[in-house]
């Protein structure tokens, strides 16, 4: 028990005899095995709760793969040809969006934009 020999075990309970007396040790010993019993039930509710959990999650594995190896087998397989789409409408102002603001011609000369440094100048 706990890695302790008896004769380690005797002088635990000699010196719990001293220190206690004869009147509190029995007490004592209620109280710890209380505390024993209750360790051991956490401990047992921890395991039962880590087993769970880990179930839970080697089910989603299993789940997720299954879905990704079907929808894999799905993909690999050929199917029927896509229809041909039609042409997209013609751009106009109603369906694109900022197209009046582009098309509207600037009203004077348009200066040309500064030529861009190279790496040989310095700054």
């Amino acid at each position: 028990m706990f890695g302790l020999s008896f004769g380690e075990l005797a002088i635990i309970a000699i010196l719990a005899l001293l220190l206690l007396g004869p009147d509190r040790l029995p007490d004592a010993a209620k109280t710890l095995a209380k505390g024993l019993k209750e360790l051991r039930r956490a401990t047992e509710d921890l395991k039962e709760q880590i087993g769970t959990e880990l179930n839970v999650v080697e089910d989603v594995k299993r789940t997720v793969t299954g879905a990704l190896t079907g929808a894999l087998d799905a993909a690999a397989e050929p199917s029927a040809p896509l229809p041909p789409r039609a042409p997209p409408p013609p751009a106009a102002v109603d369906n694109v969006p900022g197209l009046e603001a582009a098309l509207i011609e600037p009203s004077g000369p348009v200066e040309p934009a500064p030529p861009l440094p190279t790496g040989s100048e310095p700054r």
